[in-house]
């Protein structure tokens, strides 16, 4: 037989079926159990919905960093604090704060931050740098030159730790007299 060649190929194969020396090999598959094959299939689906929602999750943004803005008045300040809400280890999350007081100030400005809060982050750049830094065994105390005019404004360039997990809560105040007149509660959550 000419042609391409299958008539060679079904004539072995029949020839080979009648050999006794040859094991024969089942075509049909074998018998399952079908709780078991309905169990592997729901398996199966549920895996596919959980990647198909955290891809979903990622396209959307959701699990990338989202900021908060939090501001609180009292003693005649207004302080506004911008924090990562959320955030992912080793991505950059962006910290910063702004105190207000209408008048202007009339010496340098104190502010405390938790030091605990500020341990997530691992700093590339303070702007701008305070005149005096001190710490006590709970804060991070800051002392700046009073700015022109009635706003300082400062930022933090920082990343969040690649250790971190969970995240922490924080707290900034404005201090007079080594005492707080304004507080700033927050927190920022780190997904894994």
């Amino acid at each position: 037989m000419e042609g391409n060649g299958n008539g060679d190929v079904a004539a072995r194969a029949a020839e080979a079926a009648r050999r006794f020396d040859v094991d024969v090999v089942a075509t049909a598959p074998t018998d399952n159990d079908i709780l078991r094959v309905r169990r592997a299939r729901t398996i199966r689906r549920g895996f596919m919905a959980l990647v198909a929602v955290f891809l979903l999750l990622g396209l959307s943004g959701t699990l990338g960093v989202r900021t908060r803005t939090t501001t609180v008045r009292g003693g005649g300040y207004e302080l506004t604090v911008t924090y990562g809400q959320v955030s992912r280890p080793g991505l950059p999350t962006g910290w910063s704060f702004e105190v207000h007081r209408p008048g202007g100030f009339d010496g340098p400005v104190t502010v405390a931050t938790t030091s605990e809060y500020l341990d997530m982050f691992d700093e590339n750049g303070f702007d701008p740098s305070p005149a005096k830094a001190t710490a006590t065994a709970e804060d991070v105390i800051w002392e700046f030159d009073p700015p022109p005019g009635d706003t300082l404004s400062v930022s933090l360039d920082a990343r969040i730790e690649p250790a971190v997990q969970w995240g922490r809560p924080g707290e900034t105040s404005v201090l007079e007299d080594g005492r707080p007149v304004v507080t700033a509660g927050y927190k920022t959550w780190v997904l894994p």
